[in-house]
């Protein structure tokens, strides 16, 4: 399961794009890593939009109920104004690993 999340910025409690990503940079340990392999995630990266306009994340979970086992864990909210979009279909110009 893929999972795009778009979060427009600023957000309405005034976050940059940039706040957002430096938050993960800061938060992101080796025991979180961790717990997210444990609950199924293969893939995680974040990004800022240059112009500053939004922060992305793209996810990639064995299931919906490991991904929502380590949210509550880590007691991860959304950003505010944030949106999840849950991506089907997989195609591209070179294999996946």
């Amino acid at each position: 399961m893929w999972v795009l999340f778009h979060v427009p910025c600023p957000t309405p409690d005034g976050q940059t794009a940039r706040d957002l990503y430096e938050k993960r940079v800061t938060a992101i340990t080796p025991e979180m890593q961790a717990s997210a392999v444990s609950h199924g995630c293969r893939f995680h990266r974040a990004w800022h939009a240059s112009d500053e306009s939004a922060f992305y994340a793209l996810a990639m979970w064995e299931t919906r109920q490991g991904a929502q086992a380590f949210f509550r864990e880590w007691e991860i909210e959304d950003e505010p104004g944030e949106v999840a979009i849950f991506l089907e279909g997989d195609v591209g110009l070179v294999p996946s690993p």
